[in-house]
């Protein structure tokens, strides 16, 4: 029996989601490094220290799969486009709404990119 290989790349659609997807979690470093910087609840704490985590996981993800296709990383935002030592500007109680809402956000973006992969 012969065994044939195939070798698939990513479609325009699959480059595009993980696009956006960089776009966000690279803007979710920057906000969330912000609120650690000033939020005093230290539940609340430990939810943004884990969305840190997989928002850098993310982009480490995202920036394999996109080395291996030969395609160009976003830049996206960097430390350069937020300052730490900005007074807070949210409670604590509004930052863990925030946290929810872009947490629904981001579920249907994932979402949204199965569609296309399957």
């Amino acid at each position: 029996m012969e065994r044939y290989s195939h070798d698939a790349h990513l479609t325009s659609s699959e480059i595009a989601n993980l696009w956006s997807q960089y776009m966000n979690d690279s803007m979710s470093i920057c906000v969330i490094k912000h609120y650690l910087q000033h939020v005093k609840d230290q539940e609340i704490r430990d939810i943004l220290e884990y969305a840190l985590e997989l928002a850098t996981g993310h982009i480490s993800q995202i920036t394999r799969f996109l080395n291996e296709e030969n395609f160009p990383i976003p830049l996206g935002f960097t430390e350069e486009d937020v300052n730490l030592d900005a007074p807070p500007i949210f409670s604590d109680k509004l930052v863990i709404h925030y946290m929810y809402i872009m947490t629904v956000h981001g579920l249907s973006g994932y979402a949204g990119s199965f569609k296309y992969i399957y």
